[in-house]
């Protein structure tokens, strides 16, 4: 189990709702936030990582598996 939050968004791109909890893998959270969502653009975060975004907002990954934090 892993801990993710969904940030769902407005037309404008402001966040609308963040939602946070626990799902069995990546897949079942993109799941449970595309119900949550319904028609709107989301986020889907585990930890640092977006694991899955609709492109309304810009995605930054903090770190690369083949480089050091910095």
């Amino acid at each position: 189990m892993h801990e993710y939050e969904i940030r769902i968004f407005h037309d404008d791109g402001r966040t609308a709702i963040v939602l946070a909890g626990t799902q069995l893998n990546d897949n079942a959270a993109v799941r449970y936030a595309k119900k949550a969502a319904g028609a709107r653009k989301f986020e889907v975060w585990r930890g640092l990582d977006c694991v899955y975004g609709t492109g309304l907002a810009p995605i930054r990954q903090t770190h690369s598996p083949n480089y050091p934090a910095a």
